[in-house]
């Protein structure tokens, strides 16, 4: 499966390439373009950020054989929740990923480490959803349930023998 990398203006082309040179088989690069789409109707003053699903819609769907997934730096949430990392549509070929809430507080060479670990590890969480994977009981696969960034840190970026075999191989 090919994977188009959509990004907003405040992620980092270095995060980008991070997300693209991290991707586990049967994931294969395929593009990184900038996404043209407006957030601003799905932002909650109240809460200072963006309702997932809204910002989800925004993504466009993608052709058979390819996973669209928007890179971008708002905080995310949704109505049940304090934040999500990211949300896809389950099976349906496109996702969404936000970087805030993966940084670590403080900014040094190993923060950026972590923050690249985090990156790539939800990136193929939510790439996989996007697949038609479900969260997954093994502790260290990409497709186990995190739910604070530190547990994100105890993940692989690939996925499990159980959840590969689940995934059709790219074209």
């Amino acid at each position: 499966m090919k994977v188009r990398l959509l990004h907003t203006a405040d992620v980092s082309p270095g995060h980008v390439r991070s997300a693209f040179s991290g991707l586990a088989p049967p994931l294969v690069p395929g593009e990184s373009l900038p996404h043209r789409g407006s957030f601003a109707s799905f932002y909650d003053r109240a809460r200072a950020q963006y309702d997932a699903f809204g910002v989800l819609e925004t993504v466009p769907a993608p052709e058979p054989g390819w996973l669209n997934l928007l890179l971008l730096g708002a905080d995310l949430f949704v109505p049940a929740l304090t934040y999500v990392f990211g949300l896809s549509h389950l099976a349906g070929g496109r996702g969404i990923l936000s970087v805030s809430r993966l940084k670590p507080p403080e900014e040094n060479e190993l923060s950026e480490r972590v923050l690249v670990h985090r990156l790539r590890v939800e990136v193929a969480h939510e790439l996989g959803h996007a697949a038609g994977l479900v969260h997954c009981a093994v502790n260290d696969c990409a497709m186990h349930r995190s739910l604070w960034p530190e547990s994100v840190d105890l993940k692989n970026p690939e996925f499990c023998a159980s959840c590969r075999a689940r995934l059709p191989e790219a074209p």
